[in-house]
């Protein structure tokens, strides 16, 4: 039996990518030939002499490729986005929803002010923009901030130092607490930084969140970057699959397939629930405060000092919601995070989050996640499996 040799062709390199690609090359028998980035000094380095039977590929704004890929005359799939204007077999994140999930975050901490905040301008950042956007009205009545650096910047010239300081002037004119979300770690860094330097307190004023979940990226900062979790592994591991069918003849499909993210590593950047008034602010720390403790909304308006009345109808008019419900909250947000980074047994959980027992925090998790503690623990562990597979 012939072995079928692929070329993976990519402007970028990107391991999670490649991962999943191997992985499905494995289960085959594929011989992979790899070419990233594709230049050495400005000079193209594309694999002449190439003779295969099909091309992976992330076209990216290199024309080069698009041409070379063209004389092939195999069957190819683009794996990215960013040139929607070629038609190719395609498979790719979905980018709208990335963008939804990154505004369903930031709304379920409290946040009512949002920004986005790109380096670059193509097609993939104008989705996750416009996913966010949408999602982020849909729930908060207000539109976020565009923040594009390549829409503001002399000749699109990515210069750092002009940057930080647009940056610094952008976010100094927000009124706080502000959400950000980035189109990728690598802004979110960069927000990150100008943050520290204004001195913003993260996430009690600026909180952040990016995209890729890159440990190396997310984990080496001040103050580790909470991200969505693109599922690159998959988009690879599908994309290598889809070839597979092209290969043996099968028809391409006739949109691009996309891949949902995983969700949100919620790390220090995000791990907050904030209001824009302070006194629900106040109320919320003492909550965050006693949250194992078996309080109530009549012991926040002591501490407070606050009859229990005016309380209960400041907290109506300014955040639509009760107290109690928001208590509840902060309960099952303190929860989920235990669920997701401990063994704590879901009976001890319950007791460091407040909750009567087990059961009565079994019966708050089907109410507001639609489903148990024990379930969502499982979904957790297996998207951290996928994305690092």
């Amino acid at each position: 039996m012939k072995t079928i040799s692929v070329l993976v062709l990519m402007h970028l390199y990107d391991h999670r990518i490649r991962q999943g690609i191997g992985r499905y090359a494995k289960e085959r028998g594929w011989f992979l030939t790899f070419c990233d980035g594709c230049t050495h000094g400005g000079v193209s380095l594309l694999p002449q002499g190439w003779s295969g039977d099909g091309i992976l590929t992330q076209i990216g704004s290199r024309q080069e490729i698009l041409s070379y890929i063209r004389k092939q005359r195999v069957p190819s799939v683009d794996l990215c986005i960013f040139r929607p204007e070629v038609r190719m077999p395609r498979i790719t994140g979905d980018q709208l929803l990335i963008g939804k999930v990154a505004a369903d975050h930031l709304i379920e901490r409290g946040f009512r002010r949002a920004v986005f905040f790109s380096t670059e301008d193509q097609h993939p950042h104008k989705l996750r923009e416009a996913g966010f956007a949408q999602q982020f009205k849909a729930f908060s009545g207000h539109s976020p901030l565009s923040l594009v650096w390549m829409r503001q910047s002399l000749n699109g010239i990515d210069n750092w130092s002009a940057q930080e300081i647009w940056l610094q002037r952008e976010l100094q004119a927000q009124p706080k607490p502000l959400g950000i979300f980035c189109y990728s770690d690598y802004d979110a860094v960069k927000i990150e930084t100008v943050c520290i330097e204004c001195g913003y307190a993260i996430p009690d004023e600026v909180a952040i969140i990016g995209v890729d979940n890159d440990p190396l990226v997310c984990e080496n900062v001040n103050v580790p970057l909470s991200s969505v979790r693109h599922d690159l592994v998959r988009v690879g591991y599908e994309g290598a699959a889809m070839l597979d069918r092209l290969m043996q003849g099968k028809p391409p499909p006739s949109e691009p397939v996309l891949i949902p993210p995983l969700g949100v590593e919620t790390r220090a950047s995000t791990e907050i629930f904030t209001s824009d008034d302070p006194v629900v602010r106040a109320v919320i720390r003492f909550f965050q405060e006693n949250i194992a403790e078996s309080i109530g909304v009549e012991e926040a308006a002591h501490a407070v000092g606050l009859p229990l009345h005016k309380l209960k109808a400041h907290f109506r008019r300014v955040s639509n919601d009760t107290a109690y419900a928001t208590l509840n909250h902060l309960r099952l947000l303190a929860a989920k995070k235990l669920l997701a980074n401990t063994d704590l047994s879901v009976k001890e959980i319950a007791a460091q989050t407040g909750f009567c027992h087990a059961q009565h925090l079994n019966s708050a998790f089907r109410r507001r996640e639609h489903c148990t503690p024990s379930e969502l623990r499982s979904r957790e562990k297996v998207s951290h499996l996928a994305g690092r597979i």
